[in-house]
This record gives structure tokens, C-alpha cells and sequence, in this order.
């Protein structure tokens, strides 16, 4: 080659590869619209039977445009566990968080019940990896908007933005707002800026609160007859505004969960003629029997059908900066599922149909887990169906590979990138190592239905521990499909668990094998429920004593009396003294703690209020530090320090935080920071902890001022203490 042609063919190889660069399509932007209690069957293109009810025009445009996974499932059969899976790309077994009622001292929902939820905590930890965490590394925007309820109860800290999102928007306490944009919330319609948009519950009551068109309606109704909802005018708002990089929305709506009940008098009107009923005169009547026959619910998945045909008609109309001549939606993957399987309601009392799948939400049967799962986007083809079993944990990996970001071991994800799936080109979830998985997992051990289950291939095991469902204690084997893929039994109406005993005792020993390395916390026996000659044989508690920040228990050992296997210190450091919500934010946490010679030890928290222990004894019975009732005599709205009579009540927490402040006093002292108000704050701790009064006002006055005290010696390394710092914005705290 001549020595004046190479840079002649060099130069135009770089002009290919610059024109390459500056065409190539740059990051996919990500849209994850969760929609809460959507049923299997409430899309009306998905419906079995092909007779649908529900009118869901731009969910069926979706569909045409997209892929269906049809074998769709969540992690959990309820919310918080499905969201936390979701976010942490795992598992709930692996996650920790198993229901939403976490963050109480285990009790039993009745005293005959065999088994006892056994703790868990509200949500993920702080340090937990998260899907906006990791995208940030590849130059995402990452934005929540609606219910967050990400672990246990809808209120409270961790918000959003402490899990990693840029933009965060839901609910602080139930009664107030959270958000960090004020672009977005935009103050000056402030009459229109309802917190839980339409979905707010209707007052008096849901057939005297419909929206209306005049303009002093916070619900004005829109050209079209629709409602105004503020979460969804945040969602199109965050999309119109972070599109100048690659944005991850996570659109998480409050429909169409309950009250049941619509806004939009014209949907209820046309679900009432379509279903064949006249105006009710009772707002508290519901229908009752099969199918799709409730008017109210009808009216909101009609609604929710509506908000997701806005967000898909603004990614339509809006011009892509990043991408100039083409529109959003030509470079952004819409992904649409829901946490749990539809509410089928009570008797009496019909919400939806699953149909043909048995159950509902807060089971473990196909009704509680199947949840319809769509996917549009680049090199998505249209209109097809993916029969793969698949997962929401799956959508942590898949929306790494979308942002092109290579797998990391170090997550310990639970979920397979199934984008192959989505484009079509594999028919199977592949794990990080290349082999096919072959399992799905659930554990759920709440009082609605106490069971774990397994999916693999075609079956379907589910372990029940005899609660909740009206179910005895045993296994139950399902055949889902035929080896050809076509159905069997979806609606789980065969057990076949005694005529397939090979296969039953194979995904048994699956099941439990994975519920061992993942090192769940199992259920407890209830000692009340079980034979005499077993609770003969539990260990009583004898005493409860304190020294300084130490605390402990001391039990029955000896002959006749089994051994204690396992045992936790659970905590909590906002009692209603401290909780600007009356208690609702009441919060417990756990602690190791160490057996030895009769005795379990821990040490308390600085600023933890009150604490119990929680013993496991040889039969699995649940011992507590002080006898607690069932949540049948008393309710789930008494907070758990208003039943303790002892509690190790504020004197050890206090010391604990005392020492703490005496270390920040020292750090900052060497820091040359001022220690006056700090000072003070000690001195009137001690005070507080060496009197008589045992005024829950006194101590909780004298933590809350000497943390305020703590953090603010912002040099000091004891400011960031996490016990300090749990929930920052309650001003009680």
C-alpha cells in the first residue's frame, strides 16, 4: 500500500466509524408502570374465555404492539414483598421482607392457629443495591411516582430517594406529601394537587363525590370526561422534563387497588348498563357471585386503562432530544405488570374474577401470583406471546442489559436477564452461567395463607403450613400444562401430591433446599395450639433485668424442659411519643442476642425506647420476653408499646445514647466544633435517666433532644449513627 493512499483509506474509516457513532441509537430509555391489584384476566384481549367486560382499549394497543409473557408472575401475593423483590432483583426469601405488615413483635392472628408469622422487617436496608442505584452508573435519570409501600406500611421513611431515585414522589405519612421537584408539583394549582389524585377516597361517601367540570374541582374533569389525577400528571411531567438523557420511570399507580369506588360517573354508568344494574342505593353494597360483576371496579380498570394510554400517547407525540427526527417511544421499553393477582374480594363481597385460575391476592394459588406482564420497545416483536415462565425479579438484570451495563456478581441477584425473551430470539430464562432456570420461588408466611411454593416445568407445589385459605396443614401438587405446553390445570383443582410421590417429594426437597440457603426465618409453633405434653415441655421465661445498655431474659433449663435454639432482640425507636402520625410509623427492628447458662443477652440501641425478645425453643414454639396477645383480642392498630408492660422501657436506650453522646462530644472537641448545645443535651439526659418519673414525655424529650444534638456535631462521625438517623424528617424524632 502507498504511503499516500493509507491515510487516505485511514481517514475514511474513521468518517465510517464517526458516522456509525453519531447514528447509533443512543441508551433506551426504561418505563415501568406497576399497576396495583391487576388481575390475569381484567385485560380484556388477555380474557380466556374471549368474553371480556372490562373495556381496555389502550391495554390491548399494548398488547398489539408488544410481546405477553403469558406465564407472568409476581414474587409475592401481596405489595410490599413484590415491590422490595422487584427493586432488590430478588426473591422474597432472599430479600427478608415477606408481607406488609412487617417491623412487629410476632403474635398469632388467633390463639388456635398452629403457626406464628415469624418476624420481618418493613423494607430494604439503606445499603441494599437497587435498580436506580445501578443505572445511575450508566448515566440514567430515575424517577418514582405513586405508591411506594416498598416494605410493610405505605408511610414513612425510606423515601424513594434514599433507594437511589433522582425524582421521588408518594406518600410520607398518609397524611402529607413527599416530592423533590417543585417543577413537577407545580404550587400554583395547588387546588388540583390531591396527593392520591382520583383514587383519593370519595366522601361522604362513593355515590356523592363525582368528579365534576368546574374549575374548582380538584378532580375537573378533562375534555374527554376523565378525572384530573395528580400522579399521573407527575408521570408525564417527569418524562416531558428528564428526557435530555436516558430516564428510568418507575410509575407505580394507586388503581386499582381499593377503596373500590370511581370518581368517573360516566364509567360507573356504563359498567352498571353493561353488567345489568340500576344506580345503587346503598353505597356500601357490593355485588356478589362469579365473573366480572362489580360496576365500581370496572369503572377503575377502565380508568387505569385510560392513564396508561396517556403515558404511552406522551412518549407518541414527544420529540426525542437524544435522538432528533424520531419520538420517545421509538428508543424506550414500556414494561407493565402488576405486584400481586387480583382482590377477588370476600363472600359476599365480589371485587374481580381470575378465572380460570383458582385464588386471589394474598395467596400463593396461580389467582394470587399470575399477574399480566408486557413488554414494547426496540426490537420488540409485535403482537407476539412469550409462554416462558418469567418474574418481576427478573427486570433488575433485564434493565441492566437495556442500559448495556454488564452483569455483577457482586449484586447476588435472584432474576435472568430476559431481554433474548424479549426480542424473541430464545425461548428460554437463562441464569448468569448460561444454564436454563428451572425454577420459581415463593415464601409467604402471613396469616392469609401460610405457605411456600415452587414452579418448575409444569408443576406446582405448594407447602401450607394450615393457615389462612381454610387449607390443613400438608402438600399440594398441581399439574399447570401438558408436556406439549397446553393446559392442564390452572385452576389447581387437583392435588395430585399422593398419586405422584416422586415428583411431589423431588420439588419438596427443591423447595426446601432453597428456602435453607436463602436462611429464611420460619414460621413458629404456637405453643397455645399444640398438645399439652408438648408445651409441658417449653421453657418459661422467669425473669427480665437491665444494667447500664444491657438487657436480658432469664428462662427454664433443666430437666424435663427442651433446649432454646435460636433467639432475636427486637427494637423499636418510634414509639407514639415520638411519631407524628399517632403511632402508625411505629417501627421494630433486630438485634443479635446471645444464649448461654439459662440466660439470653443483648445489648440495647442508643435511642431505642423499648425492646423483646423473641426465643425459638427445640419444638419451634415462639417465647416472648412478655406474653402477648393474639391479634383477635387485640387489634393490628394497637402499636406493639402500648401492650408491653415492662418493654425494658427508655433507661437502657437512654445510657446507650448518652455514651454515644459523650463520643460525639470527644470527636468534636478534636474537630474544634462547638459543644454547648451538645452539652446540655447530655446533661439533661442524665437527668432524665437517673429519675424516678416514668414519664414516657420525660425520656422521650431527652432522646429526641440529645440526638437533634448529636446530629448536628456534623463533623463529628457519631452524627451518622443509624439509630439517630431512621427517620429524619418526622419532626417528633
Amino acid at each position: 500500500m502507498s504511503k499516500t493512499l493509507r491515510p487516505f483509506l485511514t481517514a475514511i474509516a474513521v468518517f465510517a466509524i464517526t458516522c456509525l457513532t453519531l447514528h447509533a441509537a443512543p441508551k433506551p430509555n426504561i418505563v415501568h408502570i406497576m399497576i396495583d391489584d391487576l388481575g390475569w384476566q381484567d385485560i380484556a384481549s388477555h380474557k380466556v374465555d374471549g368474553k371480556p367486560v372490562y373495556k381496555t382499549p389502550h391495554l390491548d394497543r399494548l398488547t398489539r404492539q408488544g410481546r405477553r409473557f403469558t406465564q407472568g408472575y409476581s414474587p409475592a401475593p401481596t405489595c410490599a414483598p413484590s415491590r422490595a423483590a422487584f427493586l432488590r432483583g430478588q426473591f422474597p426469601a432472599n430479600t427478608g421482607v415477606y408481607h406488609v405488615m412487617g417491623g412487629r413483635i410476632p403474635r398469632p392472628h388467633h390463639n388456635g392457629l398452629p403457626y406464628i408469622p415469624p418476624f420481618y422487617p418493613y423494607g430494604l436496608s439503606l445499603d441494599a443495591p437497587t435498580i436506580p442505584k445501578v443505572l445511575r452508573k450508566a448515566g440514567y435519570v430515575s424517577g418514582h411516582v405513586g405508591k411506594w409501600h416498598l416494605g410493610g406500611k405505605s408511610a414513612g421513611y425510606p423515601f424513594p430517594p434514599d433507594q437511589g431515585f433522582d425524582f421521588g414522589f408518594s406518600e410520607r405519612n398518609g397524611r402529607s406529601k413527599y416530592y423533590n421537584d417543585p417543577d413537577l408539583w407545580r404550587s400554583n394549582e395547588s387546588d388540583k394537587n390531591s396527593f392520591f389524585g382520583s383514587w383519593s377516597r370519595m366522601k361522604p361517601d362513593r355515590l356523592s363525590d363525582f368528579a365534576t367540570a368546574g374549575a374548582e374541582d380538584r378532580y375537573q374533569l378533562d375534555e374527554g370526561g376523565r378525572p384530573f389525577d395528580k400522579p399521573l400528571d407527575l408521570a408525564l411531567g417527569f418524562l416531558k422534563k428528564y428526557n435530555d438523557r436516558p430516564f428510568f420511570l418507575n410509575f407505580c399507580t394507586y388503581y386499582v387497588h381499593g377503596p373500590i369506588q370511581t370518581r368517573d360517573r360516566a364509567r360507573f354508568d356504563l359498567y352498571l348498563n353493561k353488567m345489568g344494574q340500576a344506580f345503587p342505593d346503598d353505597p356500601e353494597a357490593e355485588p356478589d357471585g362469579p365473573g366480572h360483576i362489580n360496576p365500581y371496579y370496572g369503572a377503575m380498570v377502565d380508568t387505569i386503562d385510560w392513564m396508561v394510554g396517556q403515558v404511552i400517547t406522551c412518549l407518541e407525540t414527544t420529540d426525542d432530544p437524544r435522538n432528533p427526527g424520531h419520538k420517545l417511544i421509538d428508543n424506550t421499553y414500556v414494561v407493565l405488570d402488576s405486584d400481586n393477582g387480583g382482590w377477588i374480594g370476600n363472600p359476599g363481597r365480589r371485587i374481580t374474577d381470575n378465572s380460570p385460575l383458582y385464588g386471589g391476592k394474598q395467596t400463593t394459588y396461580e389467582g394470587g401470583i399470575r399477574i399480566p406482564f408486557l413488554v414494547r420497545g426496540p426490537n420488540v416483536p409485535a403482537g407476539t406471546n412469550c409462554d416462558t415462565p418469567v418474574s418481576m425479579v427478573d427486570l433488575f438484570p433485564t434493565f441492566m442489559a437495556m442500559a448495556g451495563l454488564k452483569y455483577d456478581a457482586a449484586l447476588d441477584l435472584d432474576g435472568c436477564d430476559i431481554l433474548p425473551l424479549i426480542h424473541g430470539t430464545a425461548d428460554q430464562a437463562r441464569l448468569p452461567s448460561g444454564k436454563q432456570r428451572e425454577a420459581l420461588y415463593w415464601y409467604f408466611p402471613t396469616e392469609s395463607h401460610m405457605s411456600s411454593a415452587i414452579r418448575k416445568g409444569p408443576w406446582k407445589l405448594i407447602r401450607n403450613y394450615g393457615v389462612g385459605m381454610k387449607t390443613t396443614e400438608g402438600i399440594q401438587l398441581f399439574r399447570l400444562y401438558h408436556e406439549d405446553g397446553s393446559v392442564h390445570d390452572l385452576g389447581e383443582s387437583n392435588n395430585l401430591a399422593d398419586k405422584e410421590p416422586a415428583t411431589r417429594d423431588a420439588l419438596l426437597a427443591d423447595l426446601e433446599a432453597f428456602l435453607a440457603t436463602a436462611g429464611i426465618s420460619p414460621p413458629y409453633r404456637n405453643r397455645l395450639a399444640a398438645p399439652e405434653s408438648e408445651q409441658a415441655s417449653s421453657p418459661a421465661i422467669l425473669s427480665l433485668g437491665t444494667q447500664h445498655d444491657r438487657v436480658w431474659v432469664t428462662f427454664e433449663t433443666g430437666k424435663g424442659k427442651v433446649a432454646i435454639t435460636e433467639a432475636k432482640f427486637l427494637y423499636t425507636l418510634s414509639p407514639r411519643w415520638m411519631d407524628s402520625t399517632r403511632g402508625h410509623r411505629e417501627e421494630w427492628f433486630s438485634a443479635a442476642a446471645t444464649i448461654q447458662d439459662g440466660r439470653v443477652t443483648a445489648i440495647m440501641p442508643p435511642g431505642a425506647t423499648h425492646g423483646a425478645f423473641c426465643l425459638r425453643d427445640a419444638n419451634d414454639f415462639l417465647i416472648t420476653s412478655e406474653s402477648m396477645p393474639s391479634f383477635q383480642e387485640i387489634s393490628h392498630g394497637t402499636t406493639d408499646t402500648k401492650i408491653l408492660e415492662n418493654g425494658f422501657a427508655y433507661k437502657p436506650g437512654l445510657f446507650a445514647l448518652i455514651k454515644l453522646g459523650e463520643q460525639a462530644r470527644n470527636s468534636a472537641k478534636k474537630a474544634n466544633l462547638d459543644t454547648t448545645v451538645l452539652e446540655a443535651a447530655i446533661a439533661s439526659a442524665r437527668q432524665a435517666h437517673e429519675s424516678e418519673d416514668d414519664s414516657d414525655v420525660l425520656h422521650c424529650n431527652a432522646i429526641r433532644m440529645l440526638r437533634v444534638a448529636i446530629r448536628s456535631q456534623e463533623g463529628a462521625p457519631e452524627a451518622a449513627n443509624y439509630h439517630i438517623n431512621r427517620f429524619p424528617l418526622d419532626p417528633l424524632f
